[in-house]
Formats: structure tokens, sequence, C-alpha cells
């Protein structure tokens, strides 16, 4: 039977998780190619400056009414042309689209590492709290009862029900533990863009350009 890895000594540290993930995740680098793509097959060459994705995120967020989102300083930019006039306006809006797609798709992924970096944390927490706390409570309840129960303090049915609680206190931790692994799995599949959210992510991206290219 399948043994599950003991809980760690500690849970991992928010930290740099949300800048790690956008380097690697493949649905951002894959959005963020996908914007370059369009600058290359539009000829756009005289790069003029650059745009933070994230930036423009916050604008969009603030736009809709969303709380604008705070963490680490997180790298991720791409460059902005020079238009040249009325003429290519609409190579203007075509790259932009994208660009705007590529600052969905990072604030996206962003929020999924923070959910389930939420979910990893409190299943750790919990563990640790049955492992550390109740599991060692309930059997040393359950040795004073033995004890008690020798000098015939207590019935063998009340001895029989301290048995089943802490019988059930183990139980208790075994679930969390496989919680825990099973919300370390996830954090790590949202890290590289690999988790459901992750692909319904991208769906929707390819939803929009196959919205566009019908326009």
């Amino acid at each position: 039977m399948p043994v599950l890895p003991d809980l760690p000594q500690a849970a991992q540290e928010h930290g740099q998780l949300e800048a790690a993930a956008l380097k690697q995740r493949l649905d951002v680098q894959a959005a963020m190619q996908d914007a370059q793509n369009v600058a290359s097959s539009l000829g756009l060459t005289r790069a003029t400056g650059f745009v933070s994705v994230l930036e423009l995120g916050y604008v969009h967020n603030n736009e809709t009414g969303r709380p604008r989102q705070t963490g680490y300083e997180i790298e991720l930019r791409l460059p902005i042309f020079d238009w040249g006039g009325a003429r290519v306006a609409r190579a203007e809006y075509t790259y932009m689209q994208s660009v705007n797609r590529a600052a969905d798709v990072a604030i996206r992924a962003r929020s999924e590492v923070r959910e389930t970096y939420n979910a990893y944390r409190t299943a750790f927490d919990l563990a640790r709290h049955y492992r550390d706390e109740i599991v060692p409570i309930r059997k040393r309840i359950s040795e004073e009862n033995v004890l008690r129960y020798n000098g015939m303090l207590i019935s063998v049915f009340e001895l029989l029900s301290d048995a089943r609680q802490q019988i059930s206190s183990v139980n208790s931790y075994i679930e969390s533990l496989r919680d825990f692994w099973v919300a370390d799995a996830t954090l790590q599949l949202a890290l590289t863009g690999t988790s459901p959210g992750a692909t319904t992510t991208r769906s929707s991206a390819v939803q929009a350009d196959t919205g566009a290219a019908g326009h």
C-alpha cells in the first residue's frame, strides 16, 4: 500500500513564486511570443519604447472596477513602435490587441498562482496542526485513559470510545496530509502553466484570436 511522504518541515514561502511563474509558464511565454510574432508579421521594427504588460493589466483591472493588484515587482515588457501616422492605424490596433491578450494571460497566470498558493498554504497549516497538536494530544489522552482503566476508574466502553477518537484523529491527519500533497502538485502545475486554469486561459486566447480574425 502506498505511503504518503511526510509533511515538509516548512512550507514554501510566497516570495518570488509569482515572478518565477511568469518567467517559466508556457501560456505566458506563448502569449508574449505571439505578440512579437504579430509585430514581425506587420513589419514593425522601429521600437520607440516599452510597455509593461502587467501595468497594462492593472489599468484594465481598475477600469473594470477590480482592485489594483499588488505584489513583488515583475518585469514583463513588450516594445512600442513608431507607427508613422494614420495609414498604419490598423497595424497599431492589431499589435495592441496582441499586447492586451498578453497582459490578460499574465494577470490570469499571476492570479492562478496566488490562488493555488493560498490553497497550498492552508493545506500545509491544517496538516501541521493535526501532526503537531491534535494527534499528540489524543495520544496523551489515550495513554492516561489506559492508566485510568487499569486503575478501574473508567469502563471498557469509555476506553474503546477514546480509542475510536484517537483513530479518528490519525485518519484526519492522513487525509489532511493527502490534501496537502494534492495542493502541492497543483501549485507546481500552476508555476509551469500546465494546470487546468492555464489551459482555460490559453483556450480563451485562441477564441479571442479566432473572433478577431472573423471581423
